[in-house]
């Protein structure tokens, strides 16, 4: 049961899925179930105050979780010694939506009295603490598809331990659907280019040798997406081989609630 007496040293985050990789170089490395997208460090406060003013934080605009892929290996701070090991996010969908998130939150907690950092938002997912090399960690550096699964407020607990104490999550771009044969997905997005994204992204999940292949492309035609899905297996398999052989046709994409859309897509292996 949570003391609400206390202080904590909190802040707010994002938390970030991807199929991550088993190994990595040395490093001090943060748990993957808590890697994270930074917002706002709050550092040391009163949870229960905060916990009474969460009735009004600023959720913005986002339904379904933002992806993207980690595109290169950072080190911060950026000068001759730095101590964090962090992979750049290049978001493909809802960036302009968590740039605004970004500023609201910044905004509320001024308003509420806490004081902020106003720098732009640097989308980075920390992944290892000092002592490391750099050069191993560029070395081992591979694309990785992410995607956005929730805001929460973190307490950090010390040794690279962050728990949420509160959570508002976003609304899944894919889940792993039960198939008799093959592999199935239900996809969600809100448009074309959210489905076609968040489809690939479902393939890079299952086959990450596609990640290379997820790129961010507009898409206007539903009737198109199986036709470029399988365009990129195909691109793939000619120039490295790949388990999959194409997206079935069958599925149909229907309007599941006002401008949400849901697709059953099956991918013959």
């Amino acid at each position: 049961m949570q003391d609400l007496s206390e202080d904590k040293r909190l802040f707010f985050g994002i938390e970030i899925d991807a199929p991550w990789p088993d190994q990595y170089p040395e490093g001090r490395l943060i748990d993957s179930s808590s890697r994270h997208l930074t917002l706002a460090f709050l550092g040391n406060v009163s949870f229960a105050q905060i916990q009474k003013q969460l009735t009004s934080f600023p959720k913005g605009s986002i339904k379904i979780g933002p992806v993207g892929k980690c595109d290169k290996v950072i080190f911060l701070p950026n000068h001759n010694h730095p101590r964090v090991v962090a992979y750049h996010i290049d978001w493909f969908t809802g960036e302009k939506n968590l740039i605004n998130l970004h500023r609201e939150l910044l905004n509320w907690l001024e308003k509420n009295g806490y004081k902020t950092d106003k720098r732009d938002l640097l989308s980075h997912i920390s992944l290892a603490r000092a002592p490391f090399e750099t050069k191993e960690w560029e070395k081992s550096f591979t694309l990785l598809p992410i995607l956005a699964k929730a805001i929460h407020l973190y307490e950090s607990r010390g040794n690279l331990q962050y728990e949420p104490l509160w959570s508002c999550s976003f609304i899944l771009p894919f889940e792993e659907w039960p198939h008799t044969a093959d592999i199935a997905f239900l996809i969600r997005g809100e448009n074309p280019t959210q489905m076609y994204l968040h489809a690939f992204l479902a393939l890079c999940y299952t086959f990450p040798i596609l990640t290379p292949y997820f790129k961010k492309i507009e898409v206007t035609d539903f009737e198109k997406i199986v036709s470029l899905l399988n365009n990129k297996i195909a691109k793939a398999d000619a120039e490295i081989g790949c388990p999959l052989k194409a997206i079935s046709y069958h599925g149909q994409m229907r309007e599941k609630e006002k401008g949400m859309f849901e697709w059953e897509m099956v991918v013959d292996v």
